[in-house]
């Protein structure tokens, strides 16, 4: 059944509690049909694989913060993305704060420092952004739009990352932050669906066949050029150390050289600069556990790709 260490913060976050009994109580809620649990992983949210009358597993994405219309918009373009053969799990419904998906866990990880791993997570981030054009009219989505006018950080995707009370000694990234949002939301291109945490630890392979992605919840409306330079800035994440500033570039243009025509300047801009920033929330959410900032290079990042 469940196991949660007492006090996690994470898990209290998001369920109010750490007590084994009183999470499972409300898993129940959203999945009645559950009678076991063989995971309990908590991050942004927390993800549990169930087992369910009959025997079959299932994934229940436990959201902090997500309505259900928002999480219905997000399993309909699932829903519409594991049609035409993408390598989604088919979402099975919205339960109040939670998502229901079915349980997949075919396929090995990849270094994504390997080229050839690199252009096929390109690849599948470009027909990703394809096959949603369709749907995009039809859907409700929270706007993933860089905003001149707003906040230099959005709220930290996890409680462990307390920007306000750990400013002091960061104002060095905030001012490569700002000088990069600067530049970012000057910018523009496409307004797509896509997948804003497009990392190698979402992605199982059998060779380089891409067999399943994972973290639907990520999925949000915003500019093409934002949404690739976000993910050149991360790819390897769970591999290795993040990708290295020719790795940052070398994504962008493995993704280019798959479309129908390359960016413009102004949105390779817009794509470099929003690399930056995703760089330095990275070092931001690094100086607010006290680890090495250093080892994320962001003053030589920021003057590349600054340009």
């Amino acid at each position: 059944m469940i196991e949660v260490e007492p006090g996690d913060p994470v898990v209290e976050s998001i369920f109010g509690t750490t007590d084994p009994g009183e999470i499972w109580a409300e898993v129940t809620t959203m999945c009645p049909e559950a009678v076991d649990c063989f995971l309990f992983e908590a991050s942004v949210g927390v993800l549990l694989g169930l087992v369910v009358r009959g025997g079959d597993r299932v994934a229940l994405k436990v959201h902090r913060r997500a309505t259900a219309e928002r999480l219905a918009a997000k399993q309909l373009v699932q829903e519409h993305l594991w049609r035409y053969g993408f390598p989604c799990p088919r979402p099975l419904g919205v339960r109040g704060r939670g998502t229901i998906e079915e349980w997949r866990e075919d396929g090995e990880r990849r270094d994504a420092h390997e080229p050839e791993a690199r252009r096929a997570l390109a690849q599948l981030f470009l027909r990703l952004v394809t096959l949603t054009r369709a749907v995009r009219p039809t859907v409700d989505l929270p706007p993933f739009f860089p905003r001149a006018d707003g906040p230099l950080w959005p709220e930290p995707h996890n409680v462990l990352f307390d920007f306000e009370t750990t400013a002091t000694g960061a104002e060095w990234i905030d001012e490569i932050a700002a000088a990069a949002k600067a530049l970012r939301d000057q910018g523009g291109g496409d307004v797509v669906i896509a997948h804003h945490d497009w990392t190698a630890k979402h992605v199982r392979w059998a060779g380089i066949k891409a067999r399943v992605v994972y973290d639907w919840d990520s999925v949000s409306m915003g500019y093409e050029p934002v949404f690739v330079g976000e993910a050149a800035a991360h790819f390897t994440y769970d591999i290795g150390p993040l990708p290295s500033i020719d790795e940052a570039l070398q994504f962008v243009a493995d993704y280019e050289r798959s479309r129908s025509s390359p960016f413009t300047r102004a949105e390779q801009a817009t794509a470099a600069a929003a690399a930056v920033y995703a760089r330095a929330y990275t070092t931001r959410c690094t100086h607010a556990l006290r680890g090495d900032t250093a080892a994320l290079s962001l003053p030589e990042y920021a003057s590349v790709l600054l340009q």
